[in-house]
């Protein structure tokens, strides 16, 4: 199997699923325009040409890389609150990916700005202040590399894909208030094209555990994206059609450029939906803090998930306690 490290090369063109409600975006920024509002980092060109024989430029080891969603209406900006936040962690031997997902009503310690939602880490202290958050629940775990973006990237590449297929575990029904238009996202495997991509990892209010089950779609949309690249990825011209989009609609921190994603879009290709294993960071379920609802974490169970991060055996980890989510 090729290395399963290619899931952070579409990881990055899926950070932002999630956010909060909002009327559709602008037409997708070029990266030059993003707010500079957030930690300094390479943002990659716009027009790289696929090199699937180009050496691997991750480091030796596990990688872990932090997807961020902000909440900004304005395609241009990367600030707001962090709505989706989610570690990609890739094992040093590369035959799985595995999608750890924070709930961003969890209760959490912000370093140096006391306690909150965890979404609060990133407005209320960028991205270094929501990395270090992470961080620190996971004992320490380094973050290598960090994904931005907002609600008109997610759209763009949706279209840029095509749509892609996901496998929805809960049936619902949304009504898009500005339209009127009645969406329907049945139980089983389903394509995702357009706003419905959006549409579709956004809705919470009508699922049964609610933001709980929405991390769970989050999840579920970054696997049906992979595997959308992957059959693109047999096709070179249009997967040179489709890298512009991906490195023009995140922002990306750490030594990663678009060279670098371009080699590694490619790799794809061979990974199995199975290889990529989807978790959510443990909570004990959910109380009140200064009048607001939170999601309460496990603590011990919380050690348990930042030890197997750090000693790369998520794989044990999954052996004991599973996937399921449910507090």
């Amino acid at each position: 199997m090729r290395p399963a490290r290619a899931v952070v090369a579409l990881a990055a063109t899926a950070a932002l699923v999630g956010c909060t409600t909002g009327p559709a975006p602008a037409p997708t920024p070029s990266p030059t325009t993003v707010a500079p509002s957030v930690a300094a980092d390479r943002t990659p060109a716009p027009t790289p040409t696929p090199s699937p024989t180009a050496d691997d430029p991750f480091p030796a080891g596990p990688v872990n890389v932090l997807l961020v969603g902000t909440d900004s209406r304005d395609p241009a900006d990367l600030t707001g609150n962090a709505d989706t936040i989610l570690l990609v962690h890739v094992p040093a031997d590369r035959a799985s990916a595995y999608l750890v997902s924070f709930t961003r009503d969890m209760w959490v310690p912000i370093p140096g700005l006391g306690e909150g939602k965890i979404n609060a880490a990133f407005a209320r202290g960028g991205t270094q202040t929501l990395v270090d958050t992470v961080s620190g629940l996971l004992g320490g775990a380094t973050i290598d590399y960090v994904v931005q973006s907002n609600f008109a990237g997610f759209i763009a590449l949706t279209r840029a894909l095509g749509g892609f297929e996901v496998d929805n575990r809960h049936h619902s029904t949304v009504t898009v208030q500005s339209t009127g238009r009645v969406v329907d996202f049945p139980a089983g495997r389903i394509t995702l094209s357009g706003t419905d991509g959006l549409i579709y990892v956004r809705e919470r209010k009508r699922l049964p555990l609610g933001d709980l089950d929405r991390t769970e779609r989050q999840r579920a949309a970054l696997v049906g994206m992979m595997d959308k690249v992957a059959e693109i990825s047999d096709d070179p011209v249009a997967l040179a059609q489709l890298l512009p989009h991906v490195v023009g609609n995140v922002k990306i921190t750490g030594e990663l450029d678009a060279a670098d994603v371009a080699a590694l879009v490619p790799l794809v290709r061979t990974l199995e939906r199975e290889d990529v294993v989807g978790l959510m960071a443990p909570i004990t379920g959910f109380g009140s803090r200064g009048g607001a609802s939170v999601n309460l974490v496990d603590g011990a169970r919380m050690a348990e998930l930042g030890a197997a991060v750090r000693e790369d055996d998520l794989a044990g980890y999954v052996a004991r306690h599973g996937t399921e989510y449910a507090p």
